[in-house]
């Protein structure tokens, strides 16, 4: 038979745990014990959430294909209309100088159409509020900026500085996603127990949240400059629903460089890290921090993947929504 014997200090705290069988004990860690079960919850939590994930896109796959389809095709080549699957109309035939006004003029209108023709595959996230640059803009939802990947271009030093306090302060995204993160991951757990249940415990974990966003983006930031990684959520520029689904899971890890180059996003992906085992800080109850930041961080890199399809399909949402097509 085994007995578990809890071994305190002279202060009252269990430092570890004794195991005792056949006469023999076995002196077991509770920092080991605690790992275990954190290691244990995140399993779960992974299992949850990648439940969560696969119910989610099952039931928004019918929906998003159906936007996806009724997203107009965008040629490829400004200039070739047959790409869009229209025909260009046969023109009569008339004098020269009937004919020369008439090429300057499509010349013209061509070259315009070129400068405001929007790239494929949601391009249209690069639409703002009006006087507002377009790819400083954040999504009230998801809390992101959007970037082209047909016609990137870097951010500057500016603008990253514009888009770190958009994000992380001046917009209606900077506190969506700490509202929900609360509901999803602490509120429906009831952790940290010591906050209690209703709207005065759910109030404190949306601030923890809140103030653990802000410690992500402060993270993220520098470091995004300094490793030459986009902040923002790069559209992807090809057509069809499983495309570009497959794009925005693929770009919850991955980002572009300064060159326009595919990158593994260190910066996002550490600030994720970092910015749970700071919280640590304020949160109430002994926890081991290694344990804790493991599983917290790795939940919140997987909610990051339905937020970017939500960010990839939200031009065309939009659309439907707004009826128009």
């Amino acid at each position: 038979m085994i007995q578990t014997i809890g071994v305190e200090t002279h202060l009252g705290a269990i430092v570890s745990q004794t195991a005792v069988s056949s006469g023999r004990t076995i002196i077991i860690p509770l920092d080991v014990l605690q790992f275990k079960a954190a290691r244990r919850k995140a399993r779960r939590s992974l299992v949850l959430l990648g439940a969560m994930v696969i119910l989610s896109a099952w039931r928004l796959t019918p929906v998003l294909a159906q936007v996806s389809a009724r997203s107009p095709a965008v040629p490829t080549d400004p200039l070739d209309l047959t790409s869009a699957g229209g025909e260009v109309p046969e023109q009569p035939l008339g004098d020269a100088e009937d004919l020369a006004p008439a090429a300057d003029a499509a010349g013209a209108s061509s070259a315009g159409s070129a400068t405001r023709q929007p790239a494929a595959g949601g391009e249209a996230n690069q639409s703002s509020v009006e006087g507002e640059a377009p790819s400083l803009h954040v999504n009230p939802v998801t809390g992101l900026v959007s970037a082209s990947s047909t016609n990137y271009e870097p951010l500057s030093g500016n603008e990253r500085l514009k888009i770190y306090f958009k994000m992380n302060y001046a917009s209606m995204g900077a506190y969506f996603g700490p509202f929900f993160t609360a509901l999803v991951l602490d509120q429906a757990t009831g952790s940290p127990s010591q906050w209690g249940g209703g709207f005065r415990g759910y109030g404190r974990r949306v601030a923890s949240r809140i103030g653990n966003a802000i410690l992500q983006g402060t993270v993220q930031a520098p470091a995004a400059a300094v490793l030459h990684e986009d902040v923002r959520y790069i559209v992807s520029g090809r057509q069809g629903f499983k495309t570009r689904a497959w794009h925005a899971m693929k770009y919850s890890f991955v980002t572009y460089n300064d060159e326009g180059r595919p990158t593994l996003n260190v910066a996002n992906l550490g600030a994720y890290y970092a910015s749970t085992a700071i919280s640590t800080a304020w949160l109430p109850g002994g926890r081991n921090v290694a344990s804790y930041t493991l599983s917290n961080a790795t939940e919140q890199i997987g909610l990051s993947i339905p937020v970017n399809l939500l960010q990839e399909f939200w031009p065309d949402i939009r659309r439907v929504v707004s009826g128009r097509h």
